[in-house]
């Protein structure tokens, strides 16, 4: 995390650029107020007007410097952050897409929300108000007080003594005074974002339960809490600027107290007297920030935390190299294998089955009995922790999840389509893949009626989320993204799941027939379809509790006849 912080060869050099130029807007500060100091005090004097030639032409100089430095500082420090935030949010996805579904275990939704995203933008104060800051503070520092040396050695100790105070001491205070105030901020936002999400999300169930004024007092609590916390962290701030501004009037005063014998004794000139106590004053423009620095060091901090949690995890075989490639024909197998959540609480236990080329095996059960958990091992979201899977005879983590993701098409119970053409939603499957290949799967999938009464055909958006097209024609468009793809096995996870009784059954017809000669492995807890199946598993309880063809099953009279009754009598009442 910490090279990835760094970022890549380009943005260091924009980085490094960023501190030179901010050091130089410094430069050109202390230079114009003390060029207009010794200006003003010299021409006092009423010397010859070729005397202060320099000096105004110094003075036009380090004003246009500053203006033109500053710019250049805002410009180039900004744009560097905002390449680097960028490349967090690459890295970020690149961690996590993997893993995921796993990655988020333990997170609710609007936590992962400000993960992903608020934590992330918090980071850029970890550049523009930390690592700039300091960098520019050190660097300038330094040739201040090299020019007082030069000056007049007796400034250079207590202007050293006012940096340190300014620059470390009071830093410190305020590191103390707000160790917590910006981790609460960064929780108390998640914990509103959370919150909001779950008010959004679930506005139809909680209207509908009457308790839309208790989520949405909940959600006030939160949101005042984390007004609370802002405030006091705008305190922490405030005072970092008020004690950084008191060093400095603080240190313009010594400044003075101490170079005014020194000019009496004739040690120093006088014309410099002003000069270099504004030049001391101007300096203090790269440690003002220094204080308030702290407070967001450890806002950043508590961020990093945050997203080094999600992105920390790994998956046993994520390690492996992506080359490794399962040749067909593919044969899965599983013998006694099992799998927990949490330690104690098995997800699935001695779970046995095979699926070798063109079998069609059903996985059926109530809600929670383990059929999408199994589906999660399958795509290596999960790692089972006894027993075996295998791929060909080798063990699945022998190959990278992407790799074993490749011999796979999904078709999900929630089929997600972008804001985009019906045509890119399909393309997600194989960017690659030609018109004829694109038209094939579209004729496959039944979507050819579809696309024809549409004035824009496969360019017709399909607007967010998907909600401008029905439940089949989504799960229709995710068929055709399963034939795209092309893999030699189907994992369909509650294919037909919101559909009504018709629909339901003509999409299993679609997808069977499209299937052809591949392997399936159908999830669902709708008994619908199953005559084509050749094998059932009857999961209950993360354990299977039956297996067999659907003819064997309801002979038994057991677990599978029961809920076989009880669904159709259901759809014979609907």
């Amino acid at each position: 995390m910490l090279k990835l912080l760094t970022g890549n060869s380009q943005t260091i050099w924009m980085a490094v650029a960023a501190c030179v130029v901010g050091s130089l807007t410094v430069y050109a500060n202390v230079g114009l107020l003390a060029a207009s100091a010794w200006l003003i005090s010299a021409a006092a004097l009423q010397p010859p007007l070729a005397e202060l030639s320099v000096a105004i032409v110094g003075v036009r100089f380090f004003g246009l410097s500053r203006a033109v430095c500053r710019y250049v500082e805002r410009y180039v420090s900004h744009d560097a952050t905002f390449l680097l935030l960028a490349d967090i949010r690459v890295w970020l996805y690149t961690r996590i897409e993997p893993l995921a579904p796993a990655a988020f275990l333990g997170f609710d939704k609007g936590d992962i929300f400000s993960r992903l995203v608020a934590d992330v933008e918090t980071l850029k104060f970890f550049y523009l108000r930390v690592l700039f800051p300091v960098c520019i503070a050190i660097i300038s520092s330094g040739a201040t007080l090299g020019l007082l040396a030069w000056l007049a050695a007796p400034l250079f100790y207590p202007v050293a003594c006012a940096f340190f105070v300014a620059g470390f001491v009071i830093p410190v205070v305020i590191g103390l005074l707000s160790q917590r105030a910006g981790q609460r901020v960064v929780t108390d936002r998640a914990a509103l974002n959370g919150a909001l999400i779950d008010c959004i999300e679930g506005i139809t169930e909680l209207t509908a339960c009457g308790q839309s004024a208790t989520q949405a007092t909940k959600a006030t609590v939160i949101s005042d809490r984390l007004t609370i916390s802002q405030r006091r962290a705008n305190s922490v701030v405030s005072l970092a600027d008020a004690l950084g501004v008191l060093a400095m009037n603080l240190t313009v005063i010594v400044v003075i107290a101490v170079a005014a014998p020194l000019v009496a004794s004739q040690a120093l000139d006088g014309v410099y007297l002003a000069a270099a106590a504004l030049a001391v004053q101007a300096s203090f423009e790269a440690l003002l920030p220094l204080p308030a620095a702290v407070y967001y060091w450890q806002e950043s901090l508590c961020a990093l935390t945050r997203i080094n949690a999600i992105a920390g995890r790994s998956l046993a075989g994520n390690s492996v190299a992506d080359n490794k490639v399962p040749a067909e024909p593919i044969e899965f197998a599983a013998h006694n294998m099992s799998f927990s959540y949490q330690p104690g609480f098995p997800a699935l236990a001695g779970i046995t089955f095979s699926l070798p080329p063109g079998k069609r095996l059903a996985v059926v059960g109530a809600s929670g009995a383990g059929k999408s958990t199994l589906a999660g091992i399958m795509l290596r979201f999960w790692q089972y922790d006894q027993g075996t899977l295998l791929i060909n005879g080798d063990e699945v983590k022998e190959y990278s999840p992407a790799a074993v993701r490749r011999v796979i098409s999904v078709v999900s119970q929630d089929t997600y389509l972008f804001n985009a053409s019906i045509k890119d939603n399909i393309l997600l499957a194989r960017p690659g893949a030609g018109d004829t290949e694109l038209q094939a799967a579209v004729e496959g999938a039944l979507l050819g009626e579809l696309v024809s009464r549409l004035p824009q055909g496969l360019e017709t958006l399909t607007g967010q989320n998907g909600l401008s097209l029905s439940g089949g024609e989504r799960q229709r468009i995710a068929l055709a993204r399963a034939l795209l793809k092309a893999a030699p096995v189907w994992l369909l996870d509650e294919p037909t799941a919101g559909l009504d009784a018709c629909a339901e059954a003509a999409v299993m017809d679609n997808i069977l027939h499209a299937a052809g000669g591949r392997s399936i492995m159908l999830i669902t807890h709708r008994l619908v379809g199953l005559e084509a199946m050749d094998e059932i598993l009857v999961l209950d309880n993360g354990v299977i509790a039956e297996q067999g063809t659907l003819q064997q099953l309801l002979a038994k009279r057991g677990y599978f006849y029961q809920m076989w009754i009880i669904q159709h009598d259901l759809l014979k009442i609907a």
